[in-house]
C-alpha cells in the first residue's frame, strides 16, 4: 500500500516544516509550488520523501493579486500521485496536520479500508491551546471532512473559486456524504487546522480575502463562537 501526501504551497515558510514532519508516515510527499518567493522550497527539501514540482498557472483576482486556481492546482497533485503509483492520496493544506492518533494508526486503518473516501474530524485551533468547538461539533456530533481517498476511486477535483469541489465525472459536483462510499472516523482521531495560530497570521488571512473579493471574510471570533481549551486528544 502506497500512501501519497500532497499539498499546495505559495510562500508557506511558516507551516511547511511542520507539514513535512507530520507527514513522514507517507511513502511520498508531493508539493506543487505555485511560485513561492520565500524559502518554502528550501525548507521542504530538508525532509525525506519530499518531491517538488512547479505549478505556474495563475488567475487574477479583483485587486490584481495573482492566485493559483484551487481546483486545477489540486487536480495537478492528484494526477501526479496517480502517475507515481499511489494507492491512497492524503490531501491537506499546509496549515492542516493529523493528530498523534491519526499518524500512529493511519496505515492500519487504511490497509483494512473497504470504502473509497476516508473522512476525519477537523479541529480549528485558536492559537496553540484553544479551539472553536462550534465549528467542529455540529448537530450533536463531530463534523467530518475528507482527509484521504483511494486513487482508484476516480475522484476528480473541479474548480469552484475560491475553493474547489469533488466530482466523479469531472463536471458535476458530488456530496461525499451521499455516495455510500465514505467512512467517517471519529475522535480521538482528527486533523488540526493551524491557520489561526497568531493574531498577525489571522489578520493576514482576513485581509487577503477581503481585498481580493474571494469571500466576505470576518475575523474568526465573529462567526466561530467562543474558543475553548483543547481536549487531551487534540495533540500532534
Amino acid at each position: 500500500m502506497k500512501i501519497v501526501a500532497t499539498v499546495r504551497t505559495l510562500n508557506e515558510s511558516k507551516h511547511i516544516e511542520q507539514y513535512c514532519e507530520a507527514y513522514q508516515f507517507a511513502d511520498e510527499i508531493l508539493i506543487a509550488d505555485g511560485g513561492s518567493t520565500d524559502n518554502t522550497i528550501e525548507l521542504a527539501l530538508k525532509y525525506p520523501k519530499v518531491q517538488i514540482r512547479d505549478y505556474p498557472v495563475t488567475v487574477t483576482l479583483k485587486d490584481g493579486t495573482l492566485r493559483n486556481p484551487d481546483g486545477p492546482h489540486v487536480q495537478f497533485l492528484v494526477d501526479w500521485a496517480t502517475e507515481i503509483g499511489g494507492d491512497w492520496i492524503v490531501h491537506q493544506d499546509c496549515d492542516q496536520r493529523p493528530n498523534m492518533f491519526l499518524k500512529q494508526d493511519v496505515r492500519e486503518l487504511l490497509s483494512g479500508m473497504d470504502k473509497d473516501f476516508f473522512q476525519v474530524t477537523q479541529i480549528f485551533l485558536w492559537g496553540k491551546d484553544r479551539y472553536f468547538h462550534d465549528l467542529s461539533f455540529m448537530g450533536g456530533k463531530w463534523a467530518q471532512g475528507l482527509w484521504a481517498w483511494k486513487l482508484s476511486s476516480g475522484l476528480k477535483i473541479i474548480d469552484k473559486m475560491p475553493h474547489y469541489m469533488f466530482s466523479l465525472d469531472g463536471k458535476e459536483p458530488i456530496d461525499i456524504n451521499k455516495t455510500g462510499r465514505e467512512f467517517n472516523l471519529q475522535p480521538p482521531y482528527c486533523f488540526l487546522h493551524c491557520g489561526w495560530s497568531t493574531e498577525e497570521e489571522t489578520w493576514e488571512h482576513v485581509n487577503y480575502y477581503r481585498r481580493t473579493g474571494l469571500i466576505e471574510m470576518v475575523y474568526p471570533t465573529g462567526f466561530a463562537g467562543t474558543p475553548v481549551p483543547l481536549e487531551s486528544w487534540m495533540v500532534e
